[in-house]
């Protein structure tokens, strides 16, 4: 029963993303497109959690906390860009 609702959170969730990746194509300004991107992200750090609670097998955890930092650092770098011009 509960692996029939995870297996229809991910599809979900994909639905969700295709729907992002289409905002991130056609957005009309940068910050719609980098919101989208954070959005796909997130959601697929929620399917991998769910696939690492399905499997029972948490070393999926530690791959979904680096996908996160990557994330989360690739955003602050693309912000920075926008606002000053250079990352460094």
């Amino acid at each position: 029963m509960i692996n029939t609702i995870l297996y229809s959170m991910v599809v979900g969730l994909s639905i969700a993303s295709l729907i992002s990746i289409i905002r991130a194509y056609y957005g009309p300004s940068v910050l719609d497109r980098v919101v989208a991107i954070n959005i796909i992200t997130t959601n697929v750090v929620v399917i991998i959690l769910i696939f690492a609670y399905i499997d029972r097998s948490f070393y999926y955890i530690d791959v979904a906390f680096v996908f996160v930092l990557g994330t989360f650092i690739g955003t602050l770098c693309i912000l920075k860009l926008l606002r000053e011009g250079q990352i460094i």
